[in-house]
């Protein structure tokens, strides 16, 4: 999305982290952490990873579109909305930990998806708790224009919908904010279903 943005074109390389592809050799040579996404950059340098450090580096060496405000209270607003997505919504649901709750603690999969429909909701709740009371939200998350913040909701409004199934009545506002960006081809072309091999689950 950030990519598009920016009018920056990047080629793509799949990693089906549910069969595990993440932790081939040949991608922990990449990112040793078994995680995606990581930005192998043209200049042969250590390859980018974890979102938000690459989104900062696209924003720090692609200024226009701006995807952060001008001003420092604003940047700070914006930092956190994507930190609840990315921080404290998305970890709880990633393959290993759907992986360990499967193999280790032996929840079935309706306990397990459960378990990540739960947490995803609670993230967009919180992120709405924001989004309908703050002045500074407009037709995006901060503002007319979008920025890092709308780029981390409508991942984890993705994982709600298309993933968990959650019922979304609770956030209106973010629903509303999602489907604006979602009218926009940057965020929509990025959709995790529109991309190649791609699966519900």
């Amino acid at each position: 999305m950030a990519l598009a943005l920016k009018g920056l074109k990047a080629d793509d390389i799949s990693i089906d982290l549910l069969k595990g592809r993440q932790y081939t050799d040949e991608y922990l040579a990449v990112n040793p952490q078994g995680v995606v996404p990581a930005l192998v950059l043209d200049d042969g340098g250590a390859p980018l990873f974890q979102s938000l450090a690459i989104l900062e580096y696209l924003e720090e060496t692609r200024a226009e579109p701006p995807l952060l405000p001008k001003d420092a209270r604003g940047r700070a607003r914006v930092r956190g909305l994507s930190l609840i997505a990315a921080a404290d919504g998305h970890p709880l649901i990633t393959p290993r930990i759907r992986n360990y709750l499967e193999k280790e603690m032996k929840q079935d999969e309706a306990s397990r998806n459960r378990w990540l429909g739960h947490w995803t909701l609670r993230a967009l709740e919180a992120i709405e708790g924001h989004l309908a009371k703050e002045k500074e939200t407009g037709r995006f998350c901060h503002g007319n224009t979008p920025t890092m913040a709308d780029i981390c909701l409508a991942s984890q409004v993705i994982g709600a919908t298309a993933y968990f199934n959650c019922d979304t009545k609770t956030v209106p506002t973010a629903m509303r904010i999602y489907n604006t960006c979602m009218d926009m081809e940057a965020f929509a072309a990025a959709h995790p279903l529109k991309q190649p091999g791609a699966r519900p689950h």
